[in-house]
């Protein structure tokens, strides 16, 4: 199971980490997994083109981490948009992938 963690500050996000394999299916044949990799390095691409230098990335087998440095009106609602994303994911695949959304 994908395993989404968001930990928040004063309501803003400060950090996702995505982790784990969702076991849909078989390695490159899983849709869940080819979905949440989608949407993460695509949020990875836009906040460093669009936002650069307010992120800090991490990109690993099964391991996906964003940590906000500089919080900005923009970032924030990027960040807020890949959560959209992800939820809209889980609704259709709640097996498979799960979000754990807290205050830290």
């Amino acid at each position: 199971m994908v395993k989404v963690k968001v930990e928040r500050s004063h309501k803003e996000i400060v950090t996702i980490k995505i982790f784990d394999h969702a076991g849909y299916a078989d390695a490159g044949q899983d849709l869940v997994c080819a979905g949440v990799s989608s949407i993460s390095v695509g949020m990875m691409n836009a906040l460093d083109l669009l936002v650069p230098e307010t992120c800090i990335f991490q990109l690993k087998e099964a391991y996906v981490e964003i940590k906000t440095k500089q919080s900005n009106e923009k970032t924030l609602l990027l960040l807020e948009g890949m959560l959209v994303q992800l939820k809209t994911l889980q609704e259709s695949y709640s097996s498979y992938i799960t979000i754990n959304d807290q205050e830290v």
